[in-house]
């Protein structure tokens, strides 16, 4: 029988305090029977019945937010069991390296050893699992983290090349510009998923992969909405009403999205 770590402090997180009854024993359910790699084939009517409980996989996804991942039809995954579990999983190790063949099966690891572990690492000296910090003390809560947003966005990139209005879009290529974009820019977004989505429906921004940028001109306007005008890319300006500096049209319309 398998045995797996456990934090008896839990039950003082106020995340799982806030939780219904019937969630709390889904999330400790879901911690039992996902795989060693934090993956768990779905199987809402079995859950239930092996729980004695009623559940809805809808309800189950918005109460969880970002901390299941669902990354391909029949398949979620846990980023924090992979944490919990092993800290920072090392190659040499071979138990580790299970978990890591297992990850990169499903193009999983890259996206948790760049995100979820840079913020874990294993502190210096620290010998057992006890030693290590409180991951929740490490962030703010979960569902504000920019860094587990963009983890969930990585993992879905497959989903989201398959859509039909992104179908012309190379949406790895698409995300790696969009995280450059936040840096160079300093932007924050209470909903990333939302921001990247509006950033690929916008015909501004390259389509594919091979296809060169063609934009030449773009559309400077007031943010205010006083004044607008064309202008050659990296052309600034203000508006002649209000004096405030003119921005790229597509950036006052993805800040608008978001709002």
């Amino acid at each position: 029988m398998a045995k797996r770590f456990t934090e008896t402090g839990k039950w003082k997180k106020k995340w799982i305090r806030e939780l219904s009854p019937e969630m709390k024993l889904f999330w400790f359910y879901l911690l039992d029977n996902c795989d060693h790699a934090g993956i768990w084939e779905v199987d809402i009517e079995l859950a239930a019945f092996q729980i004695g409980i009623e559940l809805d996989e809808s309800e189950i996804l918005n109460t969880f937010n970002r901390k299941i991942v669902p990354f391909k039809p029949g398949k979620w995954f846990v980023p924090k069991f992979i944490v919990y579990q092993y800290g920072e999983l090392n190659e040499s190790n071979r138990a580790h390296l299970s978990v890591i063949k297992i990850l990169t099966k499903y193009g999983l690891y890259k996206g948790l050893n760049e995100v979820e572990q840079g913020a874990y690492k294993k502190p210096e000296g620290a010998k057992d699992k006890e030693q290590y910090k409180e991951l929740d003390n490490v962030k703010d809560k979960d569902k504000e983290s920019k860094e587990s947003q963009l983890l969930t966005i990585g993992i879905q990139l497959v989903e989201l090349q398959k859509d039909d209005q992104f179908k012309n879009r190379n949406v790895k290529k698409e995300f790696e510009d969009f995280k450059d974009y936040l840096l160079a820019n300093n932007k924050k977004y209470s909903n990333y998923a939302a921001a990247f989505r509006r950033w690929l429906r916008n015909d501004n921004y390259r389509k594919t992969e091979d296809e060169p940028v063609k934009k030449e001109e773009i559309i400077l306007a007031c943010p205010n909405g006083h004044y607008s005008r064309n202008a050659r890319k990296g052309i600034r300006g203000v508006c002649p009403k209000c004096d405030e500096q003119l921005l790229p049209n597509e950036e006052i319309q993805l800040e608008r999205a978001i709002a």
